[in-house]
């Protein structure tokens, strides 16, 4: 039992030493929709947040994420008039990636999502018609993330990910399962190693 614990105990001292932390920025640009939601279609937005790296081997790490992201989706209409629906969102996706090969990683991770507002916005000529519609939604939203990413410098990654969301965020019971979908491509800047 002591040789055990003696083990373990050598095991998580090399581990920490090992480990490196770095911190950074990413923004991205979101291309969203609404799965099942009525006349829906992909619209453009951006998120913008930070990470936390942790090296846990050579090539694999665990990087928990804090966003910003502006999804929600197009929605078609009959006349000429534009109509989208806006939602803001705090996104915590919480990533383990792996190195494939030198610079090169694919990365898996759940997602918690957090509504923060949603605007239908409708555009029809000279006339602009904003409406809260928050209230129609669900604050949580769960999903599954998988992307991947290449370091063109040691401080800058591009990245591309795909986001579906699990929950159904549609808030009235009677209505048609809802979930969010969403790609990203997007950009991250190491600021610093701890």
């Amino acid at each position: 039992m002591k040789k055990l614990i003696f083990g373990l105990a050598i095991f998580g001292g090399l581990n920490t030493a090992h480990a490196q932390i770095d911190l950074g920025v990413k923004g991205g640009i979101n291309f969203s929709t609404l799965s099942n939601y009525p006349t829906s279609k992909f619209k453009v937005d951006y998120s913008l947040g930070g990470y936390a790296n942790y090296a846990i081997t050579d090539q694999f790490s665990f990087q928990p994420e804090i966003l910003y992201s502006k999804q929600g989706a197009g929605l078609k209409t009959n006349s000429n008039a534009k109509s989208r629906l806006v939602t803001h969102n705090i996104n915590i996706p919480l990533m383990g990636r792996y190195e494939i090969m030198d610079g090169f990683n694919v990365e898996f991770g759940p997602q918690l999502g957090f509504l923060v507002s949603a605007q239908q916005k409708i555009k029809d000529g000279k006339t602009d018609i904003k409406t809260n519609v928050t209230d129609n939604f669900k604050t949580f939203d769960f999903g599954l993330n998988f992307g991947a990413g290449y370091k063109i410098f040691d401080e800058i990654e591009i990245n591309a990910r795909i986001t579906k969301g699990l929950t159904d965020i549609n808030h009235n019971p009677d209505g048609r399962k809802t979930t969010n979908t969403y790609f990203n491509v997007g950009i991250a800047y190491k600021l610093s190693e701890l």
